[in-house]
């Protein structure tokens, strides 16, 4: 069995690590044959995916989580377009420098898809090699060495997660709240795990991202909870996938707006005329309109404090604008069309190995 120093405390300047390579350097072909989809259109909602080791970019075992939520995204009207994260699989190479190439990449993946793209939710899934990927780009350290502290969810892009999903991680942690419970026990790997988070990194992704996070582990699983049985670590998407995709698109519906929905021509001269105050009330007003109850009681606490802070302005007199107040104008939501590529068929494959991976702490 391989094992894997991992320096938790290694002190890597990050700013060299993640020197990224542009987005069409990130497109190559990988040795299966297939090449990664390093970007997306403006969708609504957006899926990073980190396949698992020795897998194709889009293979036939997790490619279905994409289809089964962007379809369940479609039948409630949101557009959805998906990204590979781009890194090497055990075959090619040292698992460390992967798993550090994976997340390097993937934060800027999602960077570079932000900034392009600020109004579009992001949802990560990550299976096996790709989970542990996914849990660093959103808590670090970033594979075997300390090279980032991951995606603050407070400030763009980590703000624009609405949902992140592991399955089979190498890093997963037992008894989190966010362990996936058959029938609501304790069962399964929910109680079980192999090697775990940092304490540091663990505190970092329960922080931000507990209430936006999902992972799966089966009982049985050799990655994740220790087990002996490797079918429990390859039928995820076989057993979960309807679930995990129904979670994933119900983060995404009680998730607040990253933009201004655009505000009716007809009431477009008054809103063009108003303070700050009347934007907050078009930006609460998408949001009672994109949900159900979690928006509506939204919607009303934003108006709540619009109207508070505009008679707080006035009452000290109206000469300081309204821009002041504590609520936040959103910026506007494009509106021209967005259409998504059809996805390609999922690349038939057949798993030949499985590697088990021992995680050491060596703290220096």
């Amino acid at each position: 069995m391989p094992s894997f120093i991992r320096n938790a405390l290694a002190l890597s300047a990050f700013a060299a690590a993640a020197t990224a390579q542009s987005l069409d350097q990130l497109a190559q072909e990988d040795s299966f044959g297939t090449n990664p989809k390093v970007t997306a259109v403006c969708a609504d909602v957006v899926i990073v995916e980190a396949r698992g080791n020795n897998a194709p970019y889009h293979d036939s075992r997790i490619f279905p989580f994409v289809t089964a939520t962007c379809d369940k995204l479609k039948a409630v009207g949101k557009t959805c377009d998906y990204i590979d994260v781009v890194f090497g699989t055990m075959e090619n190479g040292d698992f460390c420098t992967q798993i550090q190439t994976g997340v390097k990449n993937g934060m800027f993946e999602i960077t570079e898809f932000n900034k392009k793209c600020p109004c579009s939710h992001i949802i990560l899934n990550g299976f096996s090699q790709g989970a542990w990927i996914t849990g660093d780009i959103l808590a670090g350290p970033g594979g075997c060495s300390q090279i980032t502290t991951g995606l603050d969810s407070a400030t763009a892009p980590g703000s624009a997660i609405a949902a992140a999903l592991v399955f089979g991680d190498v890093m997963h942690e037992a008894n989190e709240p966010y362990n996936v419970r058959i029938n609501q026990v304790l069962s399964e790997g929910a109680a079980l795990q192999k090697d775990g988070r940092s304490a540091d990194s663990l505190a970092r992704l329960n922080a931000r991202y507990s209430d936006k996070l999902r992972s799966y582990c089966q009982e049985g699983d050799p990655v994740c909870a220790n087990g002996n049985n490797i079918d429990m670590h390859l039928n995820y998407f076989d057993r979960y996938n309807d679930d995990a995709s129904t979670w994933a698109v119900g983060k995404i519906m009680e998730a607040a707006p990253l933009c201004a929905a655009p505000t009716p021509s007809a009431s477009a001269s008054v809103v063009a005329s108003s303070t700050p105050v009347a934007s907050s009330s078009a930006a609460s007003s998408s949001v009672k309109a994109g949900s159900v109850t979690v928006s509506a009681s939204a919607s009303a606490s934003a108006s709540v404090v619009a109207s508070s802070s505009a008679a707080a302005s006035s009452s000290a007199g109206g000469s300081k604008p309204a821009a002041s107040s504590s609520v936040k104008v959103l910026p506007p939501m494009p509106t021209s069309p967005v259409f998504p590529a059809p996805f390609p068929k999922p690349v038939p494959y057949e798993p030949t190995c499985v590697p088990i991976m021992k995680i050491q702490y060596v703290y220096v």
